[in-house]
Formats: C-alpha cells, sequence, structure tokens
C-alpha cells in the first residue's frame, strides 16, 4: 500500500490576531518514483539579423573599451606594416645592420606586443561586461514571468534555465570576442596586408587572391553545419543538468522506492546523449584548421611562382621575402574571420535560447490606478470564481463561493487536482480566475498593487525551501 503524505500550507492576512487561512493538501507516491518529463525547448530564429539586434544595444554600452581596443588594434597593425618593411630590408642586408635600424626593429616589435596586448584585454572586457549585462537583463526577465512559464505542459525546467543563464552565457562572451576581433582588427590588418602585397607585386597578389573564395565557400558551409550541431549539443547539455536539477534534490524519495537502478538508466542515457552530440560537434570543429592547411599550400605555390618571377628578374630578393611575410600576416585574418564566423555559429543558438525567455506578454497585468493596502483586516471572499489552466483543459474550479471571515481558520481538504492550491494561487494573484472574483476586505484584489497584495498574504509553505542566504534574511 502506497504512502500517504500530508502538504500544508498556511495563507496568512495580517491582522490583529493574525489569523491564518489554512491550505491543507495531501498527496501519494507511487511505487516507481516519477519525475516531471524533462521540457527542454527548442528555439530558433530565422535570420542573423535578428540575434545581431539582440545583442546590439549590449555592446553600444561597451562602446568605450570596443573603440580603445580598435585603436589598439590599429596602432598594432601600423606597426606591423612599418615592420615588414624594414624587417625585409634587414634580412636581405649584405652588410652589417646599423645599430639604428635594430633599434627601430625592435621598437616596432615591443610596440605591436603591448598594443595588441592592450586591444585583447579591451576586447575581452567589453566582451564580459556584455555578457554580464545580459545575464542580468535575462534574469530580470525570468523573473516578471508568470507562473505559468514554470508550470505550464510546455515550460522550461528550472535546470534549463539555470544552464542558459550559466554555462551558455559563458558561452556568449567567446563568440562576442572573436565579432569584436574581426570587425576592425582583422579587417585592418587584412587590408594593410594587401596593400602592402599589391604595391610588390600585383600578378602574385592575384594568385594569392585565388585561395581565398575556396576558403570562404567552405568554412560557410562547415559554419552551417557547425551551428545545427552546436545547437544539438546545447539542449543535450541542458536536458542533463535539468535532469540533475531535479533528482538530486529528490534523492530521498529516490532511496525509499530502490529507484537508484531506473535514476542511473535515466541518467545514462541523457549522459550518452551529451556525449554523441559533443564528439560531433567537436569533430566538425577540428576539421576547420584542415581548411587553413590548405591557405599554406597556396603559399607554397606562391613561393613557386615567386621564383620564376625572380629568375626573369621582375623583383629583387628584398620585396620577395617582404611579400611572402605579408602572405603570411594575410594569413593570420584570414584565420581569425574563419574562426570567428565558427564561433558565431556556434553561439548563436546559445543567443537565441537565452532571448526566447525574454520575449513574453503577461496575462496578469496590474492596472494603471491600481491601489496600495495600507490595513487588512482579514475578511476574504471568492465570488462565483471559476479557472482552468489551458484552454483545452477541464475546470479545476466552476462557480466557486467561498466567505472567510475575519478570525477564521478553514482548512480544505480534497483528492490532489481538486484546485485547494489553486486557491492560493488565485489569492496571492499568480493567476487570474476565467470568471468572477476575489476580494479582500470587499476590495477586488485585481485593483490593488501586486508588491502590496502580496505583501499582505503570508505563505508557510510544509517544502522547505532554503536560499543561500543567511538564516535572519531567510525568515
Amino acid at each position: 500500500m502506497p504512502i500517504s503524505y500530508s502538504l500544508s500550507s498556511s495563507f496568512i492576512l495580517p491582522n490583529s490576531n493574525l489569523h491564518p487561512i489554512q491550505f491543507q493538501t495531501k498527496f501519494r507516491t507511487k511505487n516507481n518514483h516519477h519525475f516531471p518529463n524533462l521540457k527542454i525547448r527548442s528555439t530558433s530564429l530565422r535570420t542573423n539579423n535578428n540575434t545581431i539586434q539582440f545583442l546590439k544595444p549590449y555592446l553600444t554600452s561597451q562602446q568605450k573599451p570596443i573603440l580603445y581596443g580598435w585603436l589598439c588594434s590599429a596602432i598594432s597593425v601600423y606597426s606591423l606594416s612599418n615592420l615588414l618593411s624594414k624587417f625585409s630590408a634587414v634580412t636581405t642586408a649584405t652588410t652589417t645592420v646599423d645599430v639604428r635600424q635594430g633599434l627601430a626593429l625592435g621598437g616596432l616589435v615591443l610596440v605591436r606586443l603591448i598594443a595588441t596586448y592592450a586591444q585583447h584585454a579591451l576586447l575581452w572586457e567589453a566582451s564580459l561586461n556584455a555578457v554580464y549585462e545580459v545575464r542580468v537583463h535575462v534574469f530580470d526577465r525570468v523573473m516578471q514571468r508568470e507562473l505559468t512559464f514554470f508550470e505550464a505542459n510546455d515550460a522550461i525546467s528550472s535546470g534549463d534555465i539555470a544552464y542558459r543563464i550559466t554555462a551558455e552565457a559563458s558561452d556568449l562572451a567567446a563568440t562576442l570576442y572573436a565579432l569584436l576581433n574581426t570587425i576592425v582588427p582583422s579587417s585592418l590588418q587584412f587590408s594593410a596586408m594587401i596593400m602592402h602585397m599589391l604595391a610588390i607585386s600585383p600578378e602574385l597578389s592575384l594568385i594569392s587572391a585565388m585561395v581565398i573564395p575556396c576558403m570562404v565557400l567552405v568554412v560557410t558551409f562547415l559554419g552551417q553545419e557547425l551551428r545545427k550541431i552546436s545547437k544539438k549539443s546545447h539542449i543535450s547539455i541542458a536536458a542533463l543538468s535539468a535532469y540533475l536539477n531535479e533528482m538530486l534534490p529528490a534523492y530521498l524519495f529516490v532511496k525509499a522506492n530502490n529507484a537508484e537502478s531506473l535514476e542511473s538508466v535515466r541518467f545514462k542515457r541523457l549522459a550518452l546523449m551529451d556525449f554523441s552530440a559533443m564528439l560531433n560537434k567537436k569533430r566538425m570543429k577540428a576539421v576547420i584548421p584542415q581548411v587553413i592547411q590548405a591557405i599554406y599550400f597556396g603559399v607554397l605555390s606562391i613561393l613557386c611562382a615567386g621564383s620564376i618571377v625572380i629568375s626573369r628578374g621582375s623583383f629583387d630578393r628584398c620585396s620577395l621575402v617582404s611579400f611572402v611575410t605579408s602572405l603570411l600576416f594575410l594569413i593570420e585574418p584570414i584565420q581569425d574571420v574563419g574562426k570567428a564566423y565558427n564561433e558565431w555559429r556556434e553561439g548563436e543558438p546559445a543567443i537565441e535560447r537565452l532571448f526566447a525567455m525574454t520575449r513574453f506578454k503577461n496575462k496578469v497585468v496590474e492596472k494603471p490606478d491600481a491601489v496600495d493596502l495600507d490595513h487588512v483586516t482579514g475578511d476574504l471572499k471568492f465570488c462565483d470564481v471559476s479557472f482552468k489552466y489551458n484552454d483545452g483543459l477541464p475546470h479545476i474550479l466552476k462557480g466557486l463561493n467561498l466567505h472567510v471571515r475575519p478570525g477564521e481558520i478553514v482548512a480544505i481538504v480534497g483528492p490532489s487536482g481538486g484546485g485547494k492550491t489553486t486557491l492560493a494561487k488565485l489569492l496571492l494573484r499568480l493567476y487570474d480566475p476565467i470568471s468572477g472574483s476575489v476580494l479582500i476586505d470587499n476590495q477586488d484584489i485585481q485593483n490593488i498593487r501586486l508588491q502590496s497584495l502580496r505583501r499582505h498574504v503570508g505563505v508557510v509553505s510544509q517544502d522547505i525551501v532554503q536560499l543561500l542566504k543567511t538564516l535572519v534574511i531567510g525568515i
């Protein structure tokens, strides 16, 4: 015979005697322990433009470190451009190198190192600050959502919400950094190296440019595939996190119902799904460097062509060294663009899943002319109240009339799903009834400010909720 447990809650309307209105709920545990099905919602947006629009205000707020970082990147590229000219002259010199040339070379190297460090530090600062603001915004929006968001049949599990705000928001920092580091720094270096190469030999520059379209096509295709795989990976790890978030707090019931083996099977299934998704993601990312290798084969062909041109006397050895060095530094921004594109494709599902939680319209709306409750005597009325959670579900309450006078203690007992907890939720105005009204001291609660209403209704639950705070703050 199954064990019966009792769960009681008291809702206290403050008055001189502090008489509680008590709601008592009974439920039973089945022989086989069962958790609610994990709901990991998959969300997607149609275009990248929408995703960029979501991030735009957070990047705009960080414009100061971003602009400083881009300025440092301009200094770094300028130093590199001058460094190439001096370096090619030094490496091809047949006589002793002048001390001033050596000092100038060392100075340019030092300036580039410092500017590059400042560039990375500032852009990381901007990215992490933007992610902090995104996290705060998403959390605040989640706190503003109605109870339906957490309790509906298609609700997102608490573990999934926690994973989105923590792990996926952290992944967003790398995506933003890759984006910021590509827009200006890589573009500047790419443009500077192209101009340097064109000034030396337009013919060899044309041959070098032939490699770029092939790389762009391949990286674009791989980026599309990586986005799909990354989305599956985010969903699988969120499902695993949600399961652990539900199972571990209920470990007592797992032990009491001998459900260890059952939960082990469920965990292995979810862990295997995450393993498979993560492995596919890593495999796809491992393909990207192989594409970059194709560029280096292109470099070899450039060197061969350069040897032929030199043999014809088109330009000297110094120009060839300068051209090849420029080509090598041209590959770096191309690599950065490819990596940034794949980082964006990998992080795009996380961005979509984060901001999907911020787009909603509450049904319980506070009226503009709502008033505050200064004092409550404790007179409570449910007048012809009808309610159901969804349109396709039956009524939980239909035509309910209940009057609790000040000083009375009322215990409502009934089967699970009978509407006992629903009464408490309607009293707190976590939901609005389909018809009828709830009155406190003959005043409709829909005319009362939500914060004021909930400040005058105390909730005492049998379930212990311990937040990470001191005992005094908890009380």
